[in-house]
C-alpha cells in the first residue's frame, strides 16, 4: 500500500496537479468573500439576503456543496490517467512482481486514488469553508456532512474509472465513461417526467429499473443539503449508488484476474 500511495502522491506532484487545486481553492476563497460583501450590502439596504433565488436558505452551504461536488467531477478527470499509466507494459510487470494478489493490487491503487484525491479535495474545501467561517465569524458544521457526502461521491466515480481503465486500459475511454453515466443520471432523474409524457409501459419501467440502477450523486448532493437545512434525508440515492459502485469494482477485479499482460 504504501509503495502504491507514493507512487500516485508523486504522479499527482509531477503533473502538477496541486497547482489546479490551489487556484480552484483561491477562487473559491474570492466567491465566499464576494458572497459575504453581498449580503452586508443587502442587511445595509434593509434587504434579505438569504432570498437569493437558486440557494434556497443558506447560500454559503448551497455554494459549499456545489463547490466540492464539482470538485470531485474534475479529481476524478485528473486522475483518469492513473490507473491506465500503472497498467503499461513495463510498470504493469514491476506491478504484478509483487507478492500481492491482483485484486489487492487493484483494490490499492483504487484506495490509493481516493485517498490522494480525497485529501485534496478535502484540504480545498476546509480553506474555503474555513475563510468562510472567518468572514462570517462562525463556522458552519453542515460544511462536515458536505465533505462526508462528496467523499463518497469520490469513491463511486473512480470505480467508473477503475473499471473503465482495467476494460480499456486508456484515460480517454475513463474520461468518457465518467461523462456517459453523469449525463445518464441527469437524464434519468427525469424518470418521473418521463413516466408522465410517455404512454408505453415497458419503457416506463425500463426506464425506472435504470434510474434505481445507476449512481444518483447529484440527488445524494441535494440530499445532503436538504438534512442540513432540517429536511428529511433521503436514503435511496446513497445506498443505490453504494451497491452500483461495489458491483463495478467486482466486475474490474473479476475483468483484471482474467486479463493478459
Amino acid at each position: 500500500m504504501r509503495g502504491i500511495l507514493s507512487d500516485t502522491i508523486a504522479e499527482m506532484l509531477d503533473r502538477k496537479t496541486i497547482w489546479i487545486y490551489s487556484g480552484i481553492t483561491l477562487v473559491g476563497v474570492l466567491v465566499v468573500i464576494a458572497m459575504r460583501a453581498l449580503e452586508m450590502n443587502f442587511q445595509m439596504e434593509g434587504m434579505n439576503p438569504q432570498g437569493l433565488e437558486g440557494m434556497q436558505d443558506y447560500p454559503r452551504l448551497w455554494f459549499y456543496n456545489k463547490f466540492m461536488y464539482y470538485l470531485v467531477l474534475l479529481s476524478v478527470l485528473l486522475s483518469a490517467g492513473s490507473f491506465p499509466n500503472m497498467l503499461t507494459r513495463g510498470r504493469v510487470d514491476y506491478y504484478l512482481s509483487k507478492p500481492l494478489s491482483r485484486r489487492r493490487h487493484l483494490a490499492t491503487k483504487t484506495a490509493a486514488l481516493w485517498i490522494v484525491y480525497g485529501t485534496l479535495i478535502t484540504v480545498s474545501m476546509l480553506v474555503v469553508g474555513g475563510i468562510g467561517g472567518l468572514t462570517l465569524g462562525t463556522f458552519d458544521i453542515g460544511l462536515i456532512y458536505i465533505i462526508l457526502t462528496n467523499l463518497l461521491a469520490l469513491f463511486i466515480w473512480l470505480t467508473v474509472t477503475t473499471l473503465a481503465s482495467v476494460w480499456a486500459g486508456s484515460a480517454p475511454v475513463s474520461i468518457l465513461a465518467v461523462f456517459m453515466i453523469w449525463l445518464l443520471q441527469q437524464v434519468l432523474s427525469l424518470h418521473e417526467l418521463f413516466a408522465k409524457l410517455v404512454d408505453w409501459p415497458l419503457i416506463e419501467k425500463t426506464v425506472t429499473v435504470l434510474y434505481y440502477i445507476f449512481p444518483k450523486t447529484i440527488q445524494m448532493s441535494d440530499s445532503t443539503l436538504s438534512l442540513i437545512m432540517g429536511a428529511s434525508f433521503d436514503w435511496m440515492p446513497l445506498y443505490s449508488s453504494i451497491i452500483f459502485a461495489f458491483a463495478l469494482f467486482y466486475i474490474a477485479i473479476v475483468l483484471f484476474n482474467r486479463k493478459e499482460f
